[in-house]
């Protein structure tokens, strides 16, 4: 059986896929050319986890990044929302079901590039039960 932390990250990496959007688990490099807008699924955080025999409860957070140009702001922000709603509304894993406890994001204008781009971060908490 899986862990909650990579049935949560896979859920999530699919979820980005079905919306069609350029998915990724690693963080690129200054040298990599990767064609934006795309989305980068990054930490899987647990705490409080619980193991009673075969039960584990607790909390798992999940961040995802979303990098694209900023003169596409309104798809940018789409793509933003859209992942927002596909979070907020999972609440099945393979073997865990979760109730969303908190999701936070942000878009900030991203200089770290010569490219005009924007950064956006989502932070989404859930109960593990």
């Amino acid at each position: 059986m899986l862990s909650p932390q990579i049935q949560l990250f896979n859920a999530i990496f699919a979820a980005s896929e079905s919306l069609d959007y350029k998915t990724i688990d690693y963080s690129p490099t200054n040298d990599e050319s990767l064609p934006y807008p795309f989305v980068f699924v990054a930490e899987t955080n647990s705490d409080d986890v619980i193991n009673n025999k075969d039960v584990i409860t607790g909390r798992l957070r999940q961040t995802v990044h979303v990098w694209g140009y900023a003169h596409y702001r309104a798809m940018f922000t789409d793509m933003v929302y859209q992942l927002e709603m596909k979070m907020r509304h999972l609440t099945r894993l393979k073997n865990y079901h979760l109730e969303i406890a908190g999701l936070n994001s942000n878009q900030i204008f991203d200089n770290t590039t010569t490219d005009n781009l924007l950064h956006g971060m989502i932070e989404v908490e859930y109960k593990l039960t």
